[in-house]
Order: C-alpha cells, then structure tokens, then sequence
C-alpha cells in the first residue's frame, strides 16, 4: 500500500479545492491537492458560466445579502451569508491576483472572454489558476479516488483510497479539506459532469459527520432537450430576441411576465421559472427559439458556444426541459469551514449553510472562491500549530486489510455497473425530480432498496469497475436520503415542491432536515432554523 504524508490534503481539484490549496500555501505548509482526473478539469467549475455574485459599486453588500436570503426562503444560515457577502470583494480581488481576468456585470463579475470567446468561461477560470498552482509548492495528485476519511483519536487523520493504477493509497494528513463537489450527476437529465456522483456526501456520511438540507436541489430552466444532443445548459446572457414557448406557439415568457427581464429572472427566480416549465411539458413541448435574434448576437457569447453544433439552432425552435444544476444541502460549516469532525473543512457545493432552499445565480463560484480561500487558511493555522501524530499501525493495518475487501468477490454478482448506474439516474429523475409526492417517494424508495442489492452484489474485476462501484454506493446514498428527507418535509419551498402540499408552512417548516448514516440506513431529524 503506498503511504503519503502531508500537513494538508485537499480533496477536490474544483474552484473550492484550488483556491483552498493555494490559501494554505500562502500560510507555509506542506499542501498536497488530490483529484479523481486531471487537476482543475473534469468538475463543474470547468463548465461553468463563469459569473461571480459579489458586491461593487453598483451592487452593495446590503443588495447581495437581501438577495442570498430571499432566494433561500428563510433557511440559510445568515451568519455563513454575511461572511460570504463580506468576504467576496476580497476574493475577487485575489482571483485577479492569481491570474483571472474579471470584468463587472451587474450583479457581481465574470471571467473575461475577451480573446476567446469560443471557450466555455470556466475552462478560461481553471486554466489560470492551473497555472497559478504551477508556480508554487503544492503537490499536485490527479487520479486518486478518495474511498474513505481516516478516522481516528477522535479527529480526521487522512484519507484512503485507490491511485488511477489500482494501487490502495492511504494519506496521513493533519487536517483535510473536503471540497468534492456535489452529487448532480445521480440524476437522468442534469448539466453537470458526469463524474459528480455524491463522493463528498458519501465521505461525511460514513466519516459520521450529519448532512444537512439533502432535499432541496436546483434545476435549471432551460437545458437542451432534443434527442441525440447533450444535456447542455443554455448559458445566460440571453440576447434580444430570445422567445420560449409552448408547441402550439404561445410565449411562455410573457405567460410568467418576465420577457423584458430573463436575464435577471434566470439568477433570482430559477425555481417558479423551473416549476412552469415542468407543469408545461406535462401537456406538450416547451421549446426555445433564437430565429429573431440579431445576427451580431451570433458573433458574441455565448450563442458561439451553439455554432459550434452541426444541429440547425438558427433555423427553428429546439425543444427544452429543466435539468438538475446544483445541490444546496452538504456539510455543516462555521464561518471558518470548520465541520463537526475536528481537523476536517469542507468548502464548495460539498458544504451547508449559505443557500438555504434555493440558490442564488453566481453564489456557487463565489461560494468556492470565498470558503474556498477561508478553509484552506484555517485548516493550514491549525496545521501550524498542531504537531504529527503518527497514524497508529493498528489503524493502517485496519486499511491494508480493508483495501484487499474492496476487490472480494460477492456471491450472485452478475451485474454491470454501467446498468446499474443508468437505473439509478432513471430511479432520482423520475422520483425524486423537480415535481414530487408521496406515492413516488415512497415507490422510488422501495425501488432503491433493491438497486441497492444489486450494487452490493457487483464484483469488481478491474479499476474502472472498482471506481464505479464507489460512485453508485455514494450516489445511492445520496438519493435514499434525498428521497427520504422530501417524504418527511411535507411543504413546497424555494426550489422543494411537494405537488400534495403545494404551499410553504413556516409554521410547521421553518426547519433544516439533519441527515445520519446509522449502520446502513439514512435517519432525518429536524431543527429549527439556527441563526
């Protein structure tokens, strides 16, 4: 078993893991950034949009705070919001100073496309910062796929899993940072890269850390929904000219009042916007339509992104659906990124707190950026003052003995992964969608539970196998307790829509779902909203 010693392990190599890894390089300690491809890429910081939600001149603090807690329903945890709101002129301002290019939009800044506009602004965002990271002292580890945190003396003492070689790996660390992003993925029609299958939540949950807020997930209005294509989302902004409609020809737009102001709507309303859509493909098609839109607009971001396809989206309507976007629950976190687990910190998609029940459009880089920075310089403080304890033979025994489990053999194991994961997608798209009630939670539980059998019975023969098998014991983590936390959360808020208890219940509701693993099985509790 190969055996790596650091005082930081940061695990994620997203916009939260970077900016964490080069925060605690700035302090003076030995940082090691590990991710499951290539650093910086295969992560949805690298398909972003590139747009930061953060206070200037013509956007205040005051503005982003009232913002963040509008669009979280009452659910946020307002202490993380004000650090956040506080804290993001600086980062943006280090960002610059790390080699990003932003320019001011309305509410907040955006990567600079200047120069080339044909990319995707999160691959320009990562670039520059690989680069940044190319010039100083953190040891980068692309291709280690993090299984298990190293639990012991009553504190976070590493990480174990497996190299790209199928060599186990176990890191001793003094402190860790989660920054694994979110879970996506799990569902049949999302926007996020393909490998963002839950990894974080499945580290916290077995780690024994509580998740919180599980249940509410984004959606994005407007991703591509015609057959054959990706599930591309249609990046903001939308030029004028832009018309959605039903199949009959009807503006839906002008339906929901918003067609003077989508651009604004798309960052502040993601959740009725979603909502109509869905109740509107229930009965026919809804579709996009860019054949009013000015030729210069063709020439500019981000409809290049569009020209690059060989399909005709200049010449007719194409069809659109909502599609998953981002999860809001995650890892309880102070101010500092500190979890309940003494010496882990977690930033990013990953953690808890700032976005309540519906995110705010530009918080999740800004998120990364911010916390990012925050618990990579509180993880290295602590680092500094705390001496190595050597991990105890015992405990690595424990994981050499664990490693050779991993690859055993179980019996009726006749399964493919690439089926099982397909089933799973169908399982959280079709239960645990954008619209749900009881008689699906409840159906989409029971059909789990047997998914969940055939996944314990997978053997893996190779890697790639033994990787996919961890990715769908997270994923179906992740979906038991998203399923679980909306059958118990009997109210409609934020992004969260129950169909048979279609009104928000502050009176009943104005609490956070805590989920735990207890042996195998995800407990919900709830608490009154902590503020």
């Amino acid at each position: 078993m190969e055996e790596l010693s650091t005082e930081i392990l940061v695990i994620g190599s997203g916009l939260a893991g970077i900016m964490a890894a080069l925060a605690a390089e700035e302090v003076g300690v030995r940082t090691t950034l590990v991710g499951k491809f290539a650093i910086g890429m295969g992560n949805n910081s690298a398909i972003s949009n590139g747009v930061f939600t953060a206070s200037h001149e013509r956007f205040s603090t005051e503005n982003h705070q009232e913002e963040t807690l509008k669009a979280g329903r009452g659910l946020n945890h307002a202490q993380i919001v004000r650090r956040l709101v506080d804290q993001a002129p600086e980062a943006m301002e280090k960002l610059k100073a790390w080699g990003v290019s932003l320019v001011e939009v309305p509410m907040g800044f955006m990567v600079d496309r200047s120069g080339g506009c044909d990319q995707i602004p999160g691959v320009l965002l990562m670039r520059s910062l690989k680069k940044r990271l190319g010039l100083g002292s953190i040891h980068c580890l692309p291709g280690l796929v993090v299984f298990d945190l190293v639990v012991g003396e009553g504190r976070v003492q590493g990480a174990f899993g497996f190299l790209r070689d199928g060599r186990p790996c176990l890191v001793q660390s003094k402190a860790v940072i989660l920054a694994a992003g979110g879970g996506g993925a799990i569902y049949r029609r999302n926007d996020n890269q393909r490998s963002t299958l839950g990894d974080g939540y499945g580290l916290a949950l077995r780690a024994g850390l509580p998740l919180l807020d599980l249940e509410f997930v984004q959606f994005y209005p407007f991703v591509l929904a015609e057959p054959g294509l990706h599930t591309f989302i249609l990046y903001p902004p939308y030029p004028d000219g832009v018309k959605v409609m039903d199949e009959h020809g009807a503006d839906l737009l002008e339906r929901l009042g918003i067609e003077a102001d989508l651009n604004r709507a798309i960052i502040t309303r993601r959740d009725s916007l979603t909502l109509s859509l869905m109740e509107s493909t229930r009965t026919g098609e809804v579709y996009f339509d860019l054949r009013q839109v000015p030729e210069t607009s063709w020439k500019a971001y981000p409809l290049t992104l569009l020209e690059r396809s060989k399909f005709p989206f200049r010449e007719r309507p194409f069809l659109v659906a909502p599609a998953v976007h981002f999860c809001m629950g995650g890892v309880e976190i102070d101010e500092n990124g500190r979890t309940s687990l003494p010496g882990l910190y977690a930033a990013g998609e990953v953690a808890w707190g700032l976005h309540g029940a519906n995110r705010l459009g530009g918080n999740a880089l800004t998120e990364c950026a911010v916390f990012g920075r925050i618990a990579g310089r509180s993880a290295a403080e602590e680092a500094k003052q705390t001496g190595w304890t050597l991990m105890a033979e015992p405990l690595k025994k424990r994981w050499e003995k664990r490693a050779n489990q991993y690859f055993k053999r179980k019996r009726g194991g006749a399964f493919r992964s690439s089926d099982l994961l397909k089933e799973l997608k169908h399982l959280a798209w079709k239960f645990a969608g954008p619209i749900r009630e009881e008689s699906l939670l409840k159906e989409g539980l029971e059909r789990l539970h047997t998914l969940e059998t055939k996944i314990d019975q997978v053997s893996p023969e190779t890697v790639k196998e033994l990787f996919r098998k961890r990715e769908m014991e997270n994923g179906a983590l992740l979906l038991k307790a998203i399923l679980k936390g909306s059958l118990e959360r009997e109210e409609s808020r934020g992004a969260f829509y129950r169909r048979d208890f279609p009104e928000r219940d502050d009176r009943q509701w104005l609490k956070n779902s805590v989920y735990s693993l207890v042996g195998e099985e995800i407990v919900v509790a709830h608490h009154p909203v902590r503020n």
